[in-house]
C-alpha cells in the first residue's frame, strides 16, 4: 500500500499537477487561444471575400429577375387568353439587386460629401 501512494506522488510531481508548475496549462490555453484566433480569422477572410465577390457581381449585373412575374414582365389571365404587365417590375421583368443598392448608396454618399465646390464662407 504505501509503494502505491508513494508512486502517485511521484507521477504528480513529474506530470505538473503540482502547485509549482503552471506553464504547461498556460501554453495549453495560448496555443487554444491562437487556434481558435486564427480561425476567426480565416472565416472573417472567407466572409469578406465573399462580400466583396458579391458586391463585384452587383456592379457587373446590376439586374436580377423580378420575383413576382419570375423575369417574364407579364402575367397571363385566368382563362390563359390575356396578358398584364407586372405590377412590381412595370412590366420589364428585372430589378435591381441589394448590392447595387448598396453600391449606389456608397456612390451617393461619397459623391455628396466631395463635390461640394464651397470651400468656406466667401463673401
Amino acid at each position: 500500500m504505501p509503494s502505491t501512494l508513494a508512486t502517485s506522488t511521484f507521477t504528480g510531481a513529474t506530470h505538473g499537477s503540482g502547485a509549482g508548475s503552471g506553464s504547461l496549462p498556460l501554453s495549453a490555453d495560448l496555443a487554444a487561444t491562437l487556434h481558435t484566433a486564427s480561425q476567426a480569422a480565416t472565416v472573417a477572410l472567407i466572409v469578406t471575400g465573399l462580400i466583396a465577390f458579391y458586391l463585384f457581381t452587383c456592379a457587373v449585373w446590376p439586374f436580377g429577375k423580378c420575383h413576382r412575374c419570375k423575369g417574364e414582365g407579364k402575367f397571363k389571365s385566368p382563362f390563359g387568353k390575356a396578358y398584364r404587365h407586372c405590377g412590381k417590375c412595370e412590366g420589364s421583368g428585372l430589378r435591381v439587386r441589394l448590392g447595387r443598392h448598396v453600391i449606389n448608396h456608397i456612390r451617393a454618399t461619397r459623391g455628396a460629401g466631395t463635390n461640394s465646390t464651397s470651400k468656406g464662407d466667401k463673401k
